[in-house]
């Protein structure tokens, strides 16, 4: 798929808000978009983060709704989990469209 046909998709979905993670994560792909969301690493996209320090820290999970963006994109992914005891930043999202 190339860029220009995903950034055409992406601009068609209806239900994502533009200022959505899972949005822009999408717009990182297409290579329009000029800011990094640090989540896009080749064709590896790192969907959790952490906020906070301390007592007060949570993890941001934005899994399901950038799957769900995909979905409705018709990019083809795979999810899984690379952490030793299976904790939520390990989760992974690997592309298996290629995007040219």
């Amino acid at each position: 798929m190339k860029r220009e046909t995903l950034n055409k998709r992406l601009l068609k979905v209806s239900g994502v808000s533009k200022s959505s993670i899972a949005y822009m994560v999408c717009k990182e792909l297409t290579g329009l978009y000029t800011s990094k969301t640090r989540r896009v690493w080749g064709n590896i996209i790192r969907p959790c983060d952490t906020s906070g320090h301390g007592r007060f820290t949570t993890i941001l999970d934005y899994t399901a709704d950038i799957c769900k963006t995909f979905d409705a994109l018709k990019v083809r992914y795979e999810v899984g989990n690379d952490a030793p005891r299976g904790g939520q930043t390990g989760n992974f999202i690997k592309i298996l469209t290629k995007i040219n």
